[in-house]
């Protein structure tokens, strides 16, 4: 993957974002909804966007908050709605939108009881605290995010009384819904003013950030932790969790040090990412090159992405533990030190193979699913597993007594455990992944990305077992071509391809224009290299039809 110039160095100013412009465009621009460019779109984590191409404005969050509103009571909600914002601009704006939207539609929004930012986490955390043992007049959320997009960038998604993101059955409706909705003007929405509906009785305080710190220990070993007196420096990234981290060194008593712990919605203490884009992933090593000078002062560097559900983790001085290979200590430590007898793993079909090969070590089962955490929702609430994870930095776990914690990906309780992990055995990340190699061998994963129009994604997310002609992959036999995760038969949006020894899968991506090719070898870095080479003739093959 080519690196660009820029990569890893601090976000100039000319590339600061327009905060006045982007308000002017949100709230003026309205939608050709003949374009799809223009349209709703649900992907993965809900609809995403730009004010300054038309394609998240006021009247698009609007319309879905309205969808929502309509189709709530289907969906089993009568309850209140959890609302939930991070740190972009767009955010904010949106926001203020859906607050108005829903008090005209006489639905409690539970928001924030200190006028902080709210965690993905945390939403989905209080949508499974308030429907416990409820059968009646449950509660849903909205989470209003981008999740790691460049801050010019607006999403929202939202949550049914499950916690966690909505499955593709609701997400259509409301897709379909909004954008009828958009068509007709906005005509049939009822909204009212921010200011007016804040001022009234549908906007009810909640104590998120007391609530979620409070139960930590229940899922977490806070006192271990404490008593190690480990050196932790948190990269807060200017996120919707940073001060959850500040109340977490309070209650708890644990000795951080912080940086970038301020609200900035330009994020200019930003680093470009590898293509020179400023995104706020903070399991890139190219974003996290701010904090990573520092990596021989601490036992661990945690951070966190703008919504909070992604980790990111340097090893001490060993340097940044990529997403595939924490995933994997994450959930051997877990299923090794907690009583979870009777319960498996899960990941997603592009996630390392390494899940796979400790969970046949162990004697549990392995569940892939197609990419996205909806899928990992109903192996959580049947008690199938006690761990999940994706490659995208993005995991969560069960509570000590396995009851469910979330349904969402948890990005603090992940960060959280790499410190149990550390004060209990002694062993950083890294050493500890470097120990599982020894026995399950070692994976070399790659992954690149390629421009790709609506149509083209399309046609790659259409892909099958009959696209694929080829008896060979890298000189190996291929042993199976899925268009299907193997748990569920769920279509898992484009195509993987194994051999015995590894594996490539193109899918395309739910929030940019391009697709994802991964790649995973277990015999060498030049190996996976070429699986992904391979991977790109294959795809070409198949758009050029």
């Amino acid at each position: 993957m080519a690196v660009h110039e820029l990569a890893g160095t601090k976000v100039r100013k000319e590339d600061y974002i327009d905060l006045q412009a982007i308000a002017k465009q949100y709230a003026n621009t309205h939608p050709d909804v003949s374009k799809p460019q223009q349209q709703v779109r649900f992907g993965t984590s809900g609809h995403r966007g730009q004010a300054g191409n038309g394609s998240f404005t006021a009247d698009h969050v609007a319309a879905i908050a309205q969808a929502v509103c309509n189709f709530r009571k289907q969906f089993g909600a009568e309850g209140p709605l959890f609302v939930g914002e991070d740190t972009h601009y767009l955010s904010k704006l949106a926001y203020e939108t859906v607050l108005g939207v829903l008090a005209a539609n006489g639905v409690t929004a539970y928001v924030d009881s200190e006028g902080d930012f709210v965690p993905t986490p945390s939403v989905s955390r209080a949508i499974l605290r308030y429907n416990e043992g409820r059968t009646e007049k449950l509660a849903d959320g909205l989470i209003i995010t981008p999740s790691h997009n460049p801050p010019e960038h607006g999403g929202i998604k939202y949550n049914p009384i499950t916690g966690g993101p909505a499955e593709s059955d609701i997400t259509k409706a409301i897709e379909t819904e909004a954008n009828r909705l958009l068509a007709a003007g906005n005509t049939e929405v009822k909204q009212i003013a921010y200011a007016d509906a804040k001022a009234g009785t549908f906007v009810v305080p909640y104590d998120y950030k007391g609530m979620y710190v409070a139960e930590l220990d229940s899922i977490i070993d806070m006192d271990v932790i404490r008593d190690a007196h480990l050196r932790i420096l948190v990269n807060a990234l200017g996120g919707s969790g940073m001060n959850y981290w500040h109340r977490i060194a309070e209650v708890y008593h644990i000795d951080i040090d912080f940086v970038n712990d301020t609200y900035d919605p330009q994020f200019t203490f930003m680093n470009y990412d590898h293509d020179g884009k400023v995104r706020m992933d903070c399991s890139s090593a190219y974003v996290m090159s701010a904090v990573t000078n520092s990596k021989e002062r601490y036992d661990l560097i945690l951070a966190n992405d703008p919504d909070y559900d992604r980790f990111g983790i340097v090893s001490g001085a060993q340097g940044m533990i990529s997403a595939n290979a924490y995933l994997t200590v994450a959930a051997h430590y877990l299923m090794t030190h907690r009583n979870f007898k009777g319960r498996g793993i899960a990941k997603t079909v592009v996630t390392t193979d390494m899940l796979a090969r400790a969970a046949k070590k162990l004697g549990i089962p392995c569940y892939e699913v197609p990419v996205g955490f909806k899928y990992f929702g109903s192996l959580y609430t049947e008690g199938k597993i006690a761990f999940s994870g994706e490659e995208s930095a993005g995991g969560s776990f069960v509570a000590k007594d396995g009851s469910v914690w979330t349904t969402d990906k948890d990005g603090m309780i992940m960060c959280l455990l790499a410190a149990e992990i550390k004060a209990v055995t002694g062993k950083s990340p890294i050493d500890y992944y470097n120990d599982l190699c020894e026995t399950l061998g070692r994976p070399y994963t790659m992954r690149s990305d390629a421009p790709a129009t609506l149509e083209e994604k399309a046609k790659i997310s259409a892909l099958t077992a009959a696209d694929v002609t080829e008896k060979s992959l890298c000189g190996s036999p291929i042993t199976a071509v899925l268009s299907q995760s193997p748990y569920g038969s769920f279509a898992i949006g484009g195509v993987k391809i194994a051999t015995e020894n590894g594996w490539v899968a193109a899918r395309p991506s739910g929030t940019e224009d391009l697709y994802k090719l991964y790649a995973e070898s277990f015999v060498s870095a030049d190996q996976a290299d070429m699986l992904l080479e391979e991977g790109k003739a294959l795809i070409s093959k198949a758009l050029a039809k």
